[in-house]
């Protein structure tokens, strides 16, 4: 089997299978000409055939000269302006103008359009010698479309010995595009690489530095039965409609910008560079699905595309949403699906990508919207009928009312992260914007009912058929896929389309976050300051305010911090060419100011040329000061008008310290390393780590060490996320009844009670005082139950019947007037009952931190399992009620909590530190060295050695102890803690 049976394999596929009326023939490669670079004769024959008149003009204008003046200025432009523009916008000259391509129509009402599509010409070309400098370089194949080169195909064939990675090195090594006109940029869509078994693609040659992205049909292709398992190129992605859709609906001109620091000027400059975007498989694939879907389901369905991080997912909602402007049911329509197309983001600066990518994409000036000034500039555009409306959820929300009037038109409704944009009232808010007023009232004669206005909420809530949701996640909730997800037959709920982790990581489109994961634990005793003043206190509040007391020790900050350190200046920093940045995950505001301040102090000490920024949101009080993230990053060197993301990238600042803020959403290709002291867990933990997986030049790794959390657990958070995400099953919306009987159960209010406040609930009204009376004596009623865990059980009870009902309105069209009534009561009472009595229990002056140890656990890859993510339904959640809390002696409290946390360490290997430390305190050598003028880094060494030579006493009477202090993970902690002890103790005699 010859590479050349391959070519005549695929030749003989597209000569012979006809796709809509049109079909490729073959063309010799003699009839390709060099310095124009197209097949003179098929360009001419198209412009004769599909437009005589405008060709007769041109002849007009140039007389003998035509052909040859229309085929320089068709070459000129491909040129100039690339072959997409020239194929989607044509050419003209002296008020002529030619098109070059026609597209299929969007309906069959217009016969003149339809002719002329069928007169596309699709020629293949085998062996096309395209170069001038060496007339014996070819290209296996070339596909045209009217006499214009668009596609190239390399082909290898296994059978002779080689492969995809062989059409790599000769695209890389023998295909320079310097002085080759048809290799240049923009000169064709793409280029293909192909083997029997894998696909590649590049849509920019460059020389060396060429880089082919995969195009297969999963991570590898699966068997096909009879054929290639990569014939689905020339049968799915090469046939005529597919060619001509790709060229007239997706392949983009765009410009990356990337902001990079640039040290001639000082600051961060914006860096761009020139794309050509070619679709990947599984995004044409989304679309097309989508698009045959949405004809035969029509308006009112709801998808789910779980695309993760890699998959180019700004693209594909951008190619989505054009795509939704101009879909017909079928082609003799007149009317499109959806008037409107809606596209929401959760962020409140719009995305500047997606709107970039929407307007590119447009094709007729004005089609997008893009909503970020008021909610009024959003009315208007919707009153207009924009095609394409791009708005942030928080102001979608606020001309709910307005939007209800807009009735008869429909909606698609594209969600950019799903789960944190459409769940709870949120949802709920915008479906009733978009509401249809359905019920309709006859006003002349009928008083509008309450009872009606309560099932039109309801109705508002569940399923419009008019609006359709497009929801875009990688890490869907359980929620999510219930809402949005397809049920299959086994009663799953599932994504409409999967791009999965696994993908994106084979492919080489992110990085494995969890290859180079580094644990630490610490272990702690404590002592009671006085153990005359033994308070009888609730254990479990007092475990967990003492294990709080720890983790915010200075001790356990500086030791922390140490370690940090000491990973970022030794192995981090060399990282990326040297360019490498970390990010420091604390578990709150308050720590983010303890970890800031530990570490410029210890940045200092070591007389690091750069230092840290801190990121979190409002202020934290601590020691008397006020502090925000500004007021701390401009102390330490951060300019006002410099944002955090930006100051990241200045060489001055190299770690950023964070909680909650920037854990999501954060894209910094230069992040290398994470350190995380919070526990994490579920998709927060996913989408925290994933902050590390982008890639950049340079960048071939990721490392995480973390201080709290098990590799276990999280292995458990990925699992569901690496292939793709199953539900097991549905919500049972019986469970609402059951928690209906026990709410009423407490007998705190009648049914005449729950009608009367809805019917004032549904009036107009002027305020809300009538409604005061209803939840004030239901107040009264709860506070009179004598037993808290039974106070406490009710509000629990209300918690989870409110937050089951919100998110069981969503998935179904639930019509129970009455569960719906006591809804909106329980929504109002909850928020009267008065609040939990504080927990907060202050133990700081009765007990103090007696030792510490934090040490490293090791390094290992944590590997997923190849199998299907599986997530279960939504309970109803809360509890039965707290129970009366055990309490206990302080100081047996803190025996227990040492028991736990304290079983590493020996009182034996303590006193023999005391020992170590009494005497390298007392030494004569030693304080002449500590009170000399030596630099802070000598000292620190002397001591170190000074350190060792007293362990190595040890190592015949006491070798364990010995063993464990020379530890390469503990010898620098241990030194570096009597070092700091000693230093404090200097300066308070």
């Amino acid at each position: 089997m010859t590479e050349k049976r391959f070519e005549e394999h695929i030749e003989k596929y597209l000569i012979s299978h006809e796709d809509g009326g049109l079909k490729y023939h073959a063309t010799n490669h003699n009839q390709y000409n060099k310095d124009l670079c197209v097949l003179p004769t098929e360009v001419i024959d198209f412009i004769k055939t599909s437009q005589p008149k405008a060709y007769e003009n041109w002849q007009v204008q140039f007389g003998e000269d035509s052909e040859e003046k229309l085929l320089k200025r068709l070459a000129i432009d491909i040129q100039k302006r690339g072959v997409i523009d020239v194929l989607r916008t044509g050419i003209r000259e002296r008020g002529v103008y030619l098109d070059l391509v026609y597209f299929e129509p969007k309906s069959s009402l217009n016969p003149e359009h339809q002719a002329k599509y069928l007169c596309n010409k699709l020629s293949v070309v085998r062996q096309l010698h395209y170069s001038k400098q060496n007339p014996k370089k070819s290209i296996d194949m070339v596909l045209c479309i009217n006499g214009i080169p668009i596609i190239g195909i390399e082909l290898k064939n296994q059978l002779t010995g080689q492969d995809i990675s062989d059409a790599i090195k000769q695209f890389k090594f023998d295909r320079d595009p310097k002085n080759e006109p048809l290799l240049q940029f923009k000169r064709m869509l793409v280029h293909f690489i192909v083997d029997n078994d894998t696909v590649g693609m590049t849509s920019k040659l460059n020389g060396a530095d060429t880089r082919f992205l995969p195009y297969n049909k999963g991570i590898i292709n699966p068997i096909v039965e009879n054929d290639y398992k990569v014939s689905y190129l020339w049968k799915e992605i090469l046939s005529p409609s597919s060619v001509l859709d790709i060229i007239e609906n997706f392949v983009l001109e765009t410009t990356e910008i990337d902001k990079e620091w640039d040290d001639k000027a000082g600051k961060v400059v914006e860096k761009k560079k020139d794309l050509l975007i070619f679709p990947r498989y599984h995004q044409l694939e989304v679309i097309r699905k989508l698009r045959n879907q949405i004809k035969a389901d029509g308006t009112g369905q709801y998808y789910l595309i779980q695309h993760t991080t890699g998959s180019g997912k700004s693209y594909s909602i951008g190619w989505l949403a054009h795509t939704l402007t101009s879909l017909y049911k079928n082609s003799t329509d007149k009317t499109r699906i959806f008037d409107t197309v809606v596209v929401i983001t959760d962020r409140k600066v719009l995305d500047k990508q997606l709107q970039k990518t929407l307007r590119e994409l447009e094709q007729t000036a004005g089609v997008v919207k893009a909503i970020d000034k008021n909610s009024d500039q959003l009315k208007t555009a919707l009153e207009k009928g924009n095609d394409i409306i791009v708005t942030t959820i928080q102001k979608f929300g606020v001309i709910a009312d307005f939007m209800s009037k807009l009735k008869g038109r429909t909606f698609g409704v594209i969600i950019d992260e799903v789960h944190s944009s459409q769940t709870g009232e949120t949802s709920k808010k915008l479906k009733k914007s978009l509401s249809l007023n359905e019920i309709e009232v006859d006003e002349e004669n009928t008083e509008e009912d309450y009872e009606d206005i309560l099932n039109k909420e309801i109705t508002a809530r569940g399923k419009q058929k008019h609006i359709s949701f497009f929801g875009f996640t990688g890490t869907p909730k359980n929620k999510t896929l219930e809402l949005f997800g397809r049920k299959n037959p086994a009663g799953q709920f599932e994504a409409f389309h999967t791009y999965s982790m696994k993908q994106a990581l084979a492919e080489g489109y992110t990085l494995d976050v969890l290859e180079h994961y580094m644990t630490y634990k610490r272990w702690f005793k404590l002592k009671q300051e006085d153990e005359q003043d033994d308070l009888e206190l609730p254990e479990g509040k007092v475990k967990k305010e003492l294990v709080n007391y720890v983790d915010s020790h200075p001790e356990t900050i500086r030791q922390k911090v140490y370690i940090i350190l000491n990973q970022f200046v030794h192995h981090t920093q060399k990282q990326i060419m040297g360019k490498a940045r970390a990010m420091v995950v604390v578990r709150s505001r308050k720590h983010c100011v303890l970890f800031q301040q530990e570490m410029v102090k210890q940045m200092k000490a070591l007389r690091l040329p750069y230092s840290c920024l801190v990121a979190f949101s409002g202020s934290i009080k601590h020691e008397g000061e006020e502090h925000t993230e500004s007021s701390l990053n401009t102390a330490n060197g951060l300019q006002n008008n410099v944002s955090i993301p930006d100051g990241l990238k200045d060489p001055r600042f190299r770690i950023l310290i964070v909680s909650n803020k920037f854990q999501t959403g954060f894209d910094e290709p230069l992040i290398h390393t994470m350190f995380v002291d919070k526990l994490l867990g579920g998709v927060q933990c996913v989408q925290t780590l994933s902050r590390l997986n982008r890639k950049t030049s340079g960048k071939t790794d990721t490392f995480v060490l973390d201080f709290v959390n098990e590799p276990e657990a999280i292995l458990e958070a990925f699992q569901p996320y690496y292939t793709s995400t199953l539900l097991t099953g549905e919500t049972d919306p019986h469970k609402l009844y059951d928690l209906d009987t026990e709410i009423k159960s407490f007998h705190l209010f009648t049914k005449y009670e729950l009608d009367e406040f809805c019917k004032v609930f549904y009036s107009e009204r002027e305020g809300d005082g009538a409604l005061q009376p209803y939840l004030n004596r239901a107040v009264e009623k709860w506070q009179e139950i004598e037993e808290e865990d039974k106070r406490e059980e009710y509000r629990s009870l209300i918690n989870s019947y409110c937050r089951l009902y919100s998110y069981i309105a969503q998935i179904m069209n639930f019509t129970d007037a009455e569960l719906e009534k006591l809804y909106i009561f329980l929504k109002y009472l909850k928020k009267k009952l008065p609040k939990r009595k504080g927990s907060s229990i202050d133990i700081t002056d009765s007990i103090d931190l007696d030792s510490l140890r934090i040490q490293k656990i090791g390094e290992q890859k944590l590997s997923l399992e190849d199998k299907q993510g599986e997530l279960d339904p939504m309970t109803e959640g809360g509890t039965k009620g707290t129970g009366e809390e055990e309490t206990d002696y302080l100081s047996e409290i803190i025996k227990k909590v040492n028991e736990i946390h304290g079983i590493h360490l020996k009182d034996e290997d303590r006193i023999h530190l005391n020992n170590v430390y009494l005497r390298m305190s007392q030494s004569a050598e030693v304080k002449k060295v500590m009170e000399g003028d030596n630099s802070e880094a000598n000292k620190k060494q002397f001591w170190t050695e000074m350190m060792s030579k007293m362990f190595l006493e040890y190592i015949n009477d006491n070798f364990d102890f010995y063993k464990t202090v020379e530890s390469a993970d503990k010898k620098p902690i241990i030194a570096d803690m009597m070092y700091q002890h000693f230093k404090r103790s200097s300066q308070t005699k």
